[in-house]
């Protein structure tokens, strides 16, 4: 284990342990996981722990966590975002969310926007609402019941190129609940906080890759947003995180700067 690297449990109040990674100093910020990916896919953000305390759960059901139940609903991951958060005694928090788990981190924000300093969305939306999405969600959760170390395959070889990161993270999400990453998948594609986002009221970063076109459809809902900064990455597709992490990482440390910090400062 690195020096400054933390990896432990908590337990949750139903008496499940919760696995998460703790490392660095400052502005904390929680990275939130697709269904079944558990908190591995986010390998390329640590770097960040240089300029701030990045923690990296893995929700119940996914990775090495507990399962606490076979039907999680996204508003079930933002309460246990909010336990964890309690429990490291953390007062306000950026959430990073991925993909889907960008719907528990937009949860959360309109839940509890006095918990929050910032959101960050990486391939963000409200709602699934395009037919590509709605074809990736239900060929995610038909492979779930059919073959999930083999779907656990597919997703870690489109994220990373590396033999042995590819592997890493196939037995992460090996270990994941299928009941959970399959529920995780279907509450998803049945969210819908469209209508909430006016009432969002933190700064708002959104990263789209340019060729991701049935996704980043959805940047429309967030325009009635009052602090949305977006940001369009070129020749990159959903997985930006992984594929395209410098630049990724870059402007998480540049809309902190300008957001979060710079307005601590003047207090």
């Amino acid at each position: 284990m690195s020096e400054g690297l933390k990896m432990p449990y908590f337990t949750e109040k139903h008496g499940k342990q919760l696995f998460y990674e703790d490392k660095g100093n400052g502005e904390a910020i929680i990275f939130i996981h697709p269904p079944g990916m558990g908190r591995k896919v986010f390998r390329q953000q640590h770097p960040l722990a240089e300029h701030f305390r990045i923690i990296f759960p893995d929700l119940s059901g996914n990775g090495d966590s507990e399962l606490v139940t076979k039907a999680p609903d996204i508003t079930f991951y933002a309460r246990e975002i909010k336990q964890l958060i309690d429990h490291l005694r953390i007062d306000k928090v950026t959430l990073v969310g991925y993909s889907c788990g960008g719907m528990v981190a937009q949860e959360f924000a309109l839940t509890y926007p006095k918990r929050v300093h910032a959101l960050v969305l990486a391939g963000g939306f409200p709602k699934v609402d395009t037919g590509g999405l709605r074809f990736e969600f239900l060929v995610g959760m038909e492979w779930v019941r059919k073959s999930p170390e083999t779907l656990a395959k597919l997703l870690s070889n489109s994220h990373f190129r590396d033999p042995t990161i590819k592997r890493d993270l196939s037995e992460h999400m090996a270990k994941s609940s299928p009941d959970a990453w399959y529920e995780f998948y279907n509450r998803g594609f049945r969210f819908d906080c469209s209508r909430r986002l006016r009432n969002l009221e933190v700064p708002l970063l959104l990263m789209y890759g340019t060729k991701e076109f049935w996704i980043n459809h959805h940047v429309k809902y967030y325009f009635n947003c009052p602090d949305t900064t977006l940001v369009y990455i070129e020749r990159a597709y959903h997985q930006i995180p992984a594929t395209h992490w410098p630049i990724f990482n870059h402007y998480i440390k540049e809309f902190l700067e300008k957001n979060v910090l710079s307005k601590k400062a003047e207090i």
